[in-house]
């Protein structure tokens, strides 16, 4: 199996959840983690499972991953198992809802993925961080999660 994590970063919060979630996929696939500047089509070419992180930025997706989605053909992940998170404010109440992880998921969706997990959220204290403590175990359980998922196994 052939997995990529793809994140995008303005303060390394979101890589070293993506490098976390790929270090544990590494126990059960083949792994590539890539930032989104360097992510073309041909990065995608038998991908078996995409995962994609970047912080949210006002309640969005920060302005310059939205590129990356209009420079890619529309349906290359043909009904492959993608995820996403967001490393983000601990924000409440009606705000939670404003993630980019759930936009990226969206994104993904139009390029064929299947979505095989919720979107996740990983919490970093002010504005350039760090990640609150404990963050990254959970993104690491994140991924076991995902690989049971995709392995048939419940938990």
């Amino acid at each position: 199996m052939k997995s990529l994590v793809v994140y995008f970063t303005k303060f390394g919060n979101t890589q070293k959840v993506a490098e976390t979630i790929a270090a544990e996929l590494k126990q059960e696939t083949s792994v590539r983690v890539l930032n989104s500047d360097q992510l073309t089509a041909s990065e995608l070419d038998g991908v078996d499972l995409f995962i994609m992180g970047t912080p949210t930025h006002n309640m969005n997706l920060p302005k310059s991953v939205t590129p990356i989605f209009e420079r890619l053909p529309r349906r290359i992940l043909p009904k492959t198992p993608v995820a996403a998170f967001d490393t983000s404010y601990k924000l409440s109440g009606f705000l939670s809802g404003f993630t980019a992880a759930k936009k990226l998921v969206r994104k993904l969706r139009k390029l064929g993925g299947k979505r095989i997990v919720p979107p996740e959220t990983f919490h970093v204290m002010e504005r350039e961080g760090p990640l609150y403590e404990g963050e990254l175990e959970r993104a690491r359980q994140w991924a076991q999660f995902i690989l049971n998922k995709l392995n048939g196994r419940e938990g």
